[in-house]
């Protein structure tokens, strides 16, 4: 058995040249076949913590500049922000700084005879820590009260030279806190 030498040698040599390759190879696919793995696994993992927020949980929004039924149109924007982190279960669900979003449902000017400027603001909604939008309400039970017709009242009562007098505006100062209620129960996923 006569074997030629010269390809024994080039067929030698292809095979250490492709064991040579895949050596060189092999390092570099193990971390990308890891980390197709790892990338896997987390995403097959929970994302984070969902805790419910309540509708009617309480959260304190403060005035950031001043509202005046001088200056005030019906259906004007008005941003306010949380004064204070909401927390439900020891988890933050809205962020102190967070925004208020509102808007002016009634706007009136002071008059004559002592009647005073009128500004109603209708909260709407705000935003959790992960970003969705929570509806908002003023009052705890979903009902909101008016007090306007005492107030005419007790001004007839007190003084009757009210109608001599030009009213004052109706205002909100900057700073001003107030107190609003979510509309709606809402799962909040805590990171």
């Amino acid at each position: 058995m006569l074997i030629n030498i010269s390809k024994f040698t080039r067929h030698l040599a292809s095979l250490v040249a492709c064991l040579v390759l895949i050596a060189m190879l092999t390092p570099i696919a193990a971390p990308s076949i890891a980390l197709a793995s790892e990338v896997t696994r987390k995403s097959n993992e929970p994302q984070g913590k969902t805790v419910v927020v309540p509708d009617g949980t309480e959260l304190t929004a403060i005035t950031t500049e001043e509202i005046s039924s001088k200056t005030a149109a019906e259906n004007d924007p008005v941003e306010f922000k949380v004064d204070e982190d909401v927390v439900v279960d020891g988890k933050v669900v809205i962020a102190k700084g967070a925004t208020v979003k509102g808007t002016i449902s009634e706007s009136e000017r002071a008059g004559r005879m002592g009647r005073s400027g009128k500004l109603n603001v209708r909260v709407e909604s705000t935003t959790s820590v992960d970003n969705q939008k929570i509806k908002l309400r003023a009052a705890k039970n979903g009902k909101g009260g008016d007090k306007t017709g005492s107030v005419i009242a007790l001004s007839l009562l007190v003084s009757p030279l009210f109608l001599l007098k030009h009213g004052k505006e109706a205002k909100v100062k900057a700073g001003t806190k107030i107190k609003v209620y979510t509309d709606e129960k809402k799962e909040v996923v805590i990171k």
